[in-house]
């Protein structure tokens, strides 16, 4: 059976895996190469947790790629409050000042300005995104009302991973949460094309709710979904670059 899944997983490797981004990175490097930064943030309650090892996994995937910078920040780890909806970013917002709290978010803010894509990844609470992450999203108002930062997400690449304990808890309705916020700040979404929407990974065995003894990150046992994330991570990056050819105006091939 374990043959079986890592074979299923296997087939999804695409040759741009291996490659980086296949035609992309060699018409990039052949004429300019520019550093891509991806931001993936964990909105997991539970620090070095099943979400945060998946994330971790995908984004280190990247490392063997030319050109190219990832950074992770936990939530769980972070002390910050939801948006009160005061309308402050929308009259009083500046440069450099982007919401009236002051807490936590001031330092992840300029770090989601500063990168090419944004991965939010999740674990699934009572079929949606949790609690954490939701908080993190509703504070990303300042860049849709915000006086000096409205629009300032447009155009960068977002990716949704989430992770589940067993199937049928809400993966679907949960990356679909987190690319309706995507949609929202006219961001371009990545896919895995194994899923949907976006990548996800089962924190049981076969997603059948049975967990291996001695095991703390059971999601890394999912060949499949772990081949999901990697393929979602590559895909941002396939994209982000293509998005920073037509900036510069070096067109692939």
């Amino acid at each position: 059976m374990a043959e079986n899944k890592k074979g299923l997983a296997a087939r999804h490797d695409s040759p741009r895996c291996a490659k980086g981004v296949g035609k992309y990175h060699i018409s990039m490097t052949q004429r300019q190469v520019v550093m891509i930064k991806i931001l993936g943030i964990c909105g997991s309650p539970v620090k070095k947790g099943n979400m945060e090892s998946v994330l971790k996994q995908a984004l280190s995937h990247l490392q063997d790629q030319e050109a190219v910078k990832t950074e992770i920040i936990t939530l769980a780890d972070k002390d910050f409050n939801g948006c009160k909806h005061c309308n402050w970013c929308v009259k009083n917002q500046s440069e450099g000042e982007f919401c009236v709290q002051e807490d936590d978010m001031k330092t992840i803010y300029p770090k989601i300005l500063e990168v090419d894509g944004i991965l939010l990844a999740t674990p699934v609470h009572f079929g949606r995104l949790s609690g954490l992450m939701a908080n993190m999203i509703d504070r990303l108002r300042v860049f849709v009302h915000g006086n000096a930062y409205r629009g300032r997400l447009h155009n960068k690449i977002g990716g949704a991973l989430a992770v589940a304990f067993s199937r049928g808890r809400g993966v679907e309705t949960t990356l679909s949460s987190i690319n309706s916020m995507f949609f929202a700040f006219q961001m371009i979404v990545a896919t895995s094309g194994m899923y949907q929407l976006g990548a996800a990974t089962f924190s049981s065995t076969d997603g059948k709710g049975k967990v291996i003894k001695g095991v703390r990150h059971m999601a890394l046992e999912d060949d499949f979904g772990t081949a999901s994330a990697r393929l979602l991570a590559e895909r941002m990056l396939e994209l982000a670059r293509i998005v920073r050819a037509g900036r510069s105006g070096q067109f692939p091939p």
